[in-house]
């Protein structure tokens, strides 16, 4: 009886020990500065709203933003990428709130690898995503946290005419974009695909192409508020539409609009969860996994210790 009591004793401490260790690690999609509304448009973020952002540096000019996924993986756009690839001209910036003034907060990585999808073919056409791996590992803190992304352990649900948000440091304006020193983000709607299309038929200058042509594939997502312009422009190319739920931010889309030719025109983006099987495959990671896990031990604790008493008992 005591061998078996001691070895009860000895199992609920591993799994509080356990339970200690993954409740240490910062839940994802949860910042500790809440979110606030104050504008209509595009707005200064407070900083450490949006922990995830991070602006991807090309030979010390942010030409990139970004979205940290993991202690040591970013999800960006592929075409960020596009032409002769260096990694080493490359450096991530986590935890930057102003790009021309960097706190203590802010943590600067070299580049171990870049990952473009194997499906992409160019600007415009399908998998414009890629990840970059940091070559040190990020601590999390305050102002630099992971988004959660949405897969088996953390079902998320969007639908058109949602209100979800952009953070970045590019902000549109008449007749193309500006990349500000500041992080900016703006509430934008899902756009249904089909309407999305349509608006892309509209303003299309080339009058020859048929109107079954689709403008937005099957892994992209559009959202915007045409009527004032409100999308994501060049310099915002990589950065994250992150959709709320349950107080929990999800990454569902990657940037990849193209500049700001029409302000008519909703922006466009990478759809993340037809992407999910390449991500995990290709970092080797279960995302957002740890929650669960914690959930479940915390759970299982008064079932063990009700067990522990009766055996004393």
């Amino acid at each position: 009886m005591l061998s078996f009591c001691s070895s009860q004793i000895v199992l609920l401490l591993l799994l509080l020990r356990g339970t200690n260790k993954n409740s240490a690690q910062p839940a994802c999609g949860q910042p500790e500065v809440k979110h606030t509304t104050r504008l209509s448009g595009w707005q200064e973020a407070d900083e450490g709203e949006w922990p995830w952002t991070v602006s991807i540096r090309r030979n010390r000019v942010h030409v990139c933003g970004g979205s940290l996924i993991s202690s040591q993986w970013v999800v960006t756009a592929a075409h960020c990428f596009d032409g002769p690839l260096n990694v080493r001209e490359y450096r991530v910036n986590l935890g930057e709130y102003e790009l021309t003034a960097p706190t203590a907060a802010m943590f600067s990585s070299s580049v171990n690898k870049i990952i473009v999808h194997p499906f992409y073919a160019g600007v415009g056409l399908s998998a414009d995503i890629a990840l970059v791996q940091l070559a040190n590992a990020v601590h999390f803190s305050k102002m630099i946290l992971p988004v959660c992304l949405p897969n088996t352990f953390q079902p998320f649900v969007f639908y058109g005419g949602m209100m979800c948000w952009l953070a970045g440091w590019g902000v549109p304006f008449k007749g193309g974009s500006l990349v500000t020193q500041t992080l900016q983000k703006a509430e934008v709607l899902i756009v249904e695909a089909e309407d999305c299309n349509g608006v892309y038929h509209n303003i299309s200058s080339d009058k020859t192409i048929p109107k079954g042509y689709r403008f937005i594939y099957d892994d992209m997502i559009c959202a915007g508020y045409p009527e004032v312009g409100k999308h994501a422009c060049f310099g915002d190319s990589g950065g994250p539409l992150v959709c709320q739920q349950n107080d929990v931010w999800f990454l569902t889309g990657v940037s990849i609009t193209f500049g700001c030719v029409e302000s008519s025109q909703p922006g466009i983006y990478t759809l993340v969860t037809s992407f999910m099987d390449w991500i995990e495959d290709t970092t080797h990671e279960k995302l957002a996994a740890t929650d669960v896990h914690t959930s479940l031990v915390t759970l299982l604790i008064p079932f063990l210790l009700l067990a522990l008493t009766n055996v004393l008992l």
